[in-house]
């Protein structure tokens, strides 16, 4: 079976060194929750899409995620040319992800509705069913 992709490009992420940050280009791939899996981001090495599941590969939950955001002031200095930073907060760490032009905020977008899903009106959002 296969999982249902919404969306993927390269996109780049700042990586800390021993003497600096430096940026680095993934081929990121933002997986929907499906019936065995969870929602979840997958950045591989390399800036084109991977031919097999095989090489590096870092992996975002999405359940673990608190804050997607564009990065503001410092946040997103000295970015690759031609991109807008974002943040994406987890619970174990902090990422800032750099994307071309209009397809940041595509990714913030895609992101947060798959990391902070929204109830349709008329769901029981009450954990309690309703008792007080």
């Amino acid at each position: 079976m296969e999982e249902a992709v919404v969306k993927q490009g390269a996109i780049y992420l700042q990586l800390q060194q021993t003497f600096g940050k430096r940026w680095k280009r993934f081929w990121a791939v933002l997986y929907r929750a499906g019936p065995a899996s969870a929602a979840r981001l997958e950045l591989h090495e390399g800036s084109e899409r991977p031919r097999r599941a095989e090489g590096g590969r870092r992996l975002v939950r999405l359940s673990d995620c608190v804050h997607v955001a564009e990065a503001v002031g410092t946040d997103g200095a000295a970015c690759p040319k031609d991109t807008v930073p974002f943040l994406l907060d987890t619970t174990h760490r902090r990422f800032l992800l750099a994307a071309e032009g209009a397809q940041a905020a595509e990714w913030i977008r895609c992101l947060c509705e798959l990391a902070f899903p929204v109830r349709a009106p008329g769901t029981d959002s009450d954990p309690l069913g309703g008792w007080d």
